[in-house]
């Protein structure tokens, strides 16, 4: 392959990498509740959600009938994760082709390991647990948020990264170099392979002899993604069995059955009119809890906006300070470590400001940027509680651990505003 097409091409990938990706009244307590006899009840205690949970986590591959890659995270019990325990991983070679893997500086193409999460261990007997299903964005891949969604199970939740091949960072960089052309875009695809991997986790049957045979509680389903999975969790969680939206940074939600043709601009080079499409059609009828960024230079927050003030109540927004599209994604930390991805361009030869890549790459990941391992445990919280207050048996502990005087004591400096609604 020609030099300059092969470094356009490892640009291109590291940039993926990175891109895949009215206040509440807490101030006021009011008059104090009491129960039927006339005792007076104490309010709920907020709880730091960012940390570890109380379980370990199990990690195990399935696959949807249709093909896609499905990588599930559930609580296991501590004491019960064997001492030959293999521990979970990926690295470069799991996402990238490994001869362009190799090429890549070693921050990139490392291998990343969240903590206490192990290979196939048995689940906890605890169970059966509700279950969160996490799309990725354009560009990424089923493992691009793996350390996110083994800490949300620590907490007691099967996470299900679905993969989007179709979108995905292996597609893109084919059609990029011209090995496949770009098919049509189907934009229900990818909400399709949602619901499907509902259907296979909450099937006893299809998950028999696997360690989370059984474990899955059906009827307690969250949706959640970034960016484009935004858009496809947002468009799954119409489905009468999910009862909670989790947006990250989202791409606009489509209503099932929209003529999403109508709603076209030939001016936009035939993308769907997103404020259009909102005003004609309804919102899926759920909670919802949107976190977007402030500085997010590829669905900037007034689009966010627009989608939270379409939102049904009961709704949240919550604005990180100081960083950017990509900080939900794995790749951040390394990519803020190497100072970002100008140094590996100039080394290749070009100009970072020749090649508008760089910056989308970099959103959100660059030193003067917020530590995004501080952001990631402000996002952890944010998702574990909103979950605790839709999902759980104390949903008035969730509740309390949202309220923004609790949040701004706990990540001082992290949040720019929480609107609740």
């Amino acid at each position: 392959m020609h030099r300059t097409r092969l470094s356009l091409a490892l640009l291109l990938a590291l940039a993926l990498m990175a891109a895949a990706c009215g206040d509440d009244d807490g101030d006021d307590a009011g008059p104090a509740a009491t129960d039927e006899d006339g005792a007076e009840e104490q309010d709920a205690e907020p709880a730091d959600f960012s940390g570890r949970g109380p379980f370990a986590v199990g990690q195990v591959d399935l696959q949807l009938p249709s093909g896609p890659v499905v990588a599930v995270f559930y609580p296991a019990d501590p004491e019960a994760v064997p001492a030959d325990a293999t521990p979970y991983a990926y690295s470069g070679e799991d996402v990238l082709d490994p001869a362009i893997s190799a090429l890549l500086p070693a921050a990139l193409s490392g291998e990343v390991a969240p903590a206490d999460t192990w290979v196939e261990v048995p689940a906890s007997q605890e169970g059966p647990f509700p279950l969160v299903l996490h799309s990725h964005g354009f560009s990424g891949n089923a493992r691009f948020a793996n350390q996110h969604n083994a800490a949300v199970a620590s907490w007691g939740y099967v996470v299900a990264a679905v993969d989007h091949p179709e979108r995905g960072l292996a597609s893109i960089l084919e059609a990029f170099l011209g090995a496949e052309a770009a098919g049509p875009t189907d934009e229900y695809l990818d909400s399709d392979q949602l619901l499907e991997a509902l259907d296979l986790l909450t099937d006893r049957q299809a998950t028999a002899g696997t360690p989370i045979e059984g474990v899955v509680d059906g009827e307690r389903v969250a949706a959640e993604g970034h960016s484009a999975g935004g858009s496809a969790s947002g468009t799954a969680a119409y489905d009468d069995r999910v009862d909670l939206w989790l947006g990250q940074a989202p791409s606009t939600p489509f209503e099932p059955g929209a003529d999403l043709e109508a709603f076209r601009s030939q001016e936009e080079g035939g993308r769907v009119d997103a404020a259009a499409l909102l005003a004609a059609t309804a919102p899926p009828d759920v909670p919802s809890l949107v976190i977007a960024a402030e500085g997010d230079a590829i669905i900037p927050l007034e689009r966010v906006r627009l989608i939270f003030d379409w939102l049904a109540a009961p709704k949240r927004l919550a604005v990180i300070a100081g960083s950017g599209h990509a900080v939900f994604v794995d790749p951040c930390v390394p990519i803020r470590e190497e100072g970002g991805l100008a140094g590996f361009v100039e080394a290749l030869g070009l100009d970072p400001a020749d090649v508008p890549l760089v910056e989308l790459g970099e959103n959100g990941c660059l030193p003067e940027d917020t530590d995004p391992a501080e952001v990631w445990a402000l996002i952890d919280h944010l998702t574990v509680a909103q979950l605790e207050a839709v999902l759980s048996d104390e949903p008035e502990v969730g509740e309390a651990s949202l309220e923004q005087a609790y949040i701004e004591e706990v990540f001082p400096g992290l949040l720019l505003e929480v609107t609740a609604e």
